[in-house]
């Protein structure tokens, strides 16, 4: 957005990433939200706005800054970590570094900030206040989600003098720190997710209906990647109900085109594809961020006896930080990589816009999953293959297996 005269313009939807930090800092409620391919954008009544300039000062895509932390030019040190509880491990997408810091913060009797799905299979932040709650929150769900009115809340718990972890993606803790005013908080934790970008909610609700007209179910759920045959498996679990019975089913193969279509970076949102709060430009608005360690143990040996259940790649932007993952260590298995290592996952770059993108989305339009993934990111058969064998053997025999032919693993 910007103000010109007393016109305020809102910025363009390449550029904006819908964190909704101008809708929750208008006063007036003058800023409500529409849709574009099924991403959210702000909207100005004009007769509501007032023109204070306030959406304008907030905006992070248009008041980009360097902050405090760490911008790792010359960074040599990742650490690698998993929870200690297994159980917990298993729960969670990767190593279940965001359970421990979680808890420690409900501990403290403070609040905790995620992404969870609602009743409608919409993916909406809240914020939980018990352990009992925190399972909602776990786990990698590939679609973008919607904040709400969740940074008000925010710093109204900061007020309280509430301890407060907010976990979400680079561009939506980009969009409470502006929110906030660039105030560093010390009773605020800020964790970011390093995605591989973020596709929109239309995208996955037309995935869940055409597996609910065919299977006749309703889908209550979903987990993307569970770790039953193995942490790199990528199979997809939708709890679904059919009259009063439930039960997972599988999407594998072919038959899990939403995430197929993700891996290879179909339809995310504009903005991902030239994240300016993903790279360290700026410094990261952060002060955790948090990711898969896919590629541990390709360069440098690995000792480490169940990968299969998931390692998280941690990296730690800013002193306050540093202390509070210190602060957790008890409840983790803590390693130093090098940086190196962890770059070669590429998490730290944007994604990259397919050229056939925008065809196929305008295909997948009229069209179904099943006929779009055919035309335009055919499953093919070597990831079939692959997956097959993590299915047959699971994860941990397949890395054994490599290991007996002195393949790297």
């Amino acid at each position: 957005m910007t103000l010109v005269g007393k016109e305020i313009r809102l910025v363009d939807h390449a550029s904006c990433t819908g964190c909704m930090a101008c809708r929750q800092k208008c006063k007036r409620n003058a800023i409500s939200v529409i849709y574009e391919k099924g991403f959210a954008f702000p909207y100005i009544d004009e007769e509501r706005c007032v023109k204070c300039g306030l959406c304008v000062q907030v905006c992070p895509v248009l008041n980009i800054r360097n902050v405090p932390g760490n911008t790792h030019e010359r960074e040599t040190v990742c650490l690698a970590a998993w929870n200690k509880d297994t159980d917990v491990r298993m729960k969670s997408s990767s190593g279940g570094t965001f359970s421990a810091m979680a808890e420690k913060v409900l501990a403290q009797k403070g609040v905790v900030f995620g992404a969870a799905w609602d009743e409608g299979m919409n993916l909406r932040h809240r914020y939980v206040g018990d352990v009992a709650e925190l399972d909602a929150l776990r786990r990698s769900k590939y679609v973008q989600s919607d904040t709400l009115d969740t940074f008000n809340e925010v710093r109204d718990f900061l007020k309280e003098g509430r301890t407060v972890l907010y976990c979400g993606t680079p561009c939506q803790i980009a969009g409470l720190t502006s929110f906030l005013d660039y105030k560093d908080y010390s009773n605020l934790v800020k964790v970011d997710v390093v995605c591989q970008g973020v596709p929109s909610g239309l995208m996955f609700k037309k995935y869940i209906s055409e597996i609910e007209r065919k299977h006749g179910v309703k889908v209550l759920d979903a987990n993307f990647r569970t770790k039953t045959y193995g942490w790199r498996c990528g199979l997809l679990l939708l709890l679904v109900q059919k009259g009063s019975k439930r039960y997972w089913m599988k999407r594998v193969f072919e038959k899990n085109e939403y995430y197929n279509a993700f891996i290879k970076e179909y339809f995310m949102r504009e903005s991902c594809y030239a994240c300016p709060f993903k790279c360290n430009r700026h410094g990261y608005y952060s002060d955790i961020s948090i990711a898969d360690f896919w590629r541990i143990g390709k360069t440098v040996p690995l000792n480490v006896n169940d990968y299969e259940k998931g390692i998280s790649a941690v990296i730690v932007n800013t002193e306050k930080g540093r202390a509070f993952f210190k602060s957790c260590a008890p409840d983790l298995e803590v390693i130093e990589r090098t940086w190196d290592e962890f770059m070669t996952n590429g998490g730290m770059y944007p994604c990259h816009k397919r050229k056939d993108n925008d065809m196929a989305y305008e295909f997948l339009s009229c069209h179904s999953w099943r006929e779009t993934q055919k035309r335009y990111f055919p499953y093919a058969m070597k990831a079939h293959l692959r997956t097959a064998l993590y299915l047959g053997l699971g994860e941990k025999t397949i890395r054994n297996l490599m290991k007996l032919m002195g393949r790297k693993v």
